[in-house]
């Protein structure tokens, strides 16, 4: 009798170790679930935000503060950039500001038309800050152009030949066939010492359309005349280009006549009290390039560097402007011509805009 009651009872340490068995088996069935659950949401869940349904929504939903805080945050915008920002936010809603910005057309297209009508009101420190907000937004969310070959390189293209200290040819790009690089000559080469002889080495510095510069080492094949009886030069393609620094301020090309003089300082040392008194007496110049921060003149006059000088002339092609400079470097030419490399130290705001407006192409040089 007792033999078979043993057999028919199970202990309750069995028991309980048969519960606890099933109860970890349920509890990571139960978590298991919960993570394939959550593994397939999460995947819809991105598929969707990825989708092109999605994106146009989230395109054309209206701007609010927190996108322009985003953005002011990510360029470290000041507070009139960012007011500037939000005002022409509101004139493209049909954009969230968020995609807005990465849109770089519509983007230039924007503060272009922004600036005439700072233009139009004469609001010379609105369009200073206009200038500013167009040169955060384009450092943070331009594309950059990474070009590996010079068959990669847009036609029309210019190209700076430098081969005598100082004298700075350009060159464009007319045509990139299968078989090279098709160049027009200016006429200050074609006539040159510096024409380099057919299948000689030469050094070509060039920028592309986001403003970064490259050097690449090519050779000269042959040369040939253009339809319209220019000389052309061909040389071959390469693969080996080299990004170069890029400059701080954009330059343009001038090549005009202009005035200067020398300065008197007063208080030199004391930033808030230095006064800048220009000579009476002028001397003629030409001024070959121009940007923001600086130019280069051209004159006859030995002039050493580490002197202050008054410029007046055309800085933005046709406006007559002045500013007074620190000669930073003197250059001298193998013709006996030197170059005065001037960095600005006092500019009116108003001289700055008509430079940068020309820079961008908001006037023409004839205006």
């Amino acid at each position: 009798m007792r033999t078979l009651l043993l057999l028919q009872s199970g202990s309750p340490i069995e028991a309980r170790t048969t519960l606890n068995v099933f109860a970890v088996i349920l509890i990571v069935a139960l978590i298991a679930a919960a993570i394939a659950i959550f593994f397939f949401i999460s995947r819809y869940v991105t598929t969707y935000k990825t989708s092109p349904a999605y994106l146009e929504r989230k395109r054309a939903k209206p701007t609010t503060i927190a996108d322009l805080n985003q953005v002011a945050k990510e360029c470290g915008l000041e507070k009139e950039e960012k007011d500037i920002l939000w005002a022409i936010s509101k004139k493209n809603s049909s954009m969230n500001l968020l995609f807005f910005v990465k849109e770089i057309e519509q983007v230039e297209e924007a503060i272009r038309k922004e600036f005439f009508e700072f233009d139009n009101a004469g609001d010379e420190l609105g369009k200073n800050s206009l200038f500013s907000l167009r040169k955060k937004l384009l450092k943070v969310y331009q594309q950059k152009i990474i070009i590996k070959t010079s068959r990669a390189i847009d036609e029309n293209t210019t190209f700076t030949y430098t081969v005598t200290k100082g004298f700075h040819h350009k060159i464009v790009l007319k045509e990139s066939t299968p078989d090279g690089l098709i160049l027009e000559l200016p006429q200050s080469l074609t006539n040159s010492p510096d024409k380099p002889a057919a299948l000689s080495k030469i050094a070509l510095i060039f920028e592309a359309k986001d403003g970064s510069p490259y050097e690449f080492e090519t050779r000269v094949v042959r040369y040939q005349q253009g339809k319209n009886g220019e000389q052309q030069m061909i040389t071959v393609h390469t693969d080996k280009l080299t990004p170069l620094q890029k400059r701080q301020a954009e330059r343009i090309e001038l090549r005009l006549p202009c005035k200067f003089s020398s300065v008197k300082v007063q208080n030199e040392g004391k930033k808030k009290d230095v006064i800048y008194t220009p000579s009476e007496k002028e001397y003629d110049g030409t001024l070959e390039d121009i940007s923001v921060g600086g130019c280069r003149i051209i004159t006859n006059l030995p002039i050493k560097a580490e002197q202050y000088i008054y410029l007046s002339g055309p800085f933005n092609g046709s406006y007559t402007d002045n500013a007074i400079g620190a000669i930073v470097r003197t250059t001298k030419r193998s013709d006996n011509v030197y170059i005065l490399h001037i960095k600005f130290i006092k500019i009116d705001v108003a001289a700055v805009n008509r430079i940068q407006a020309r820079v961008y192409g908001y006037s023409l040089p004839t205006e």
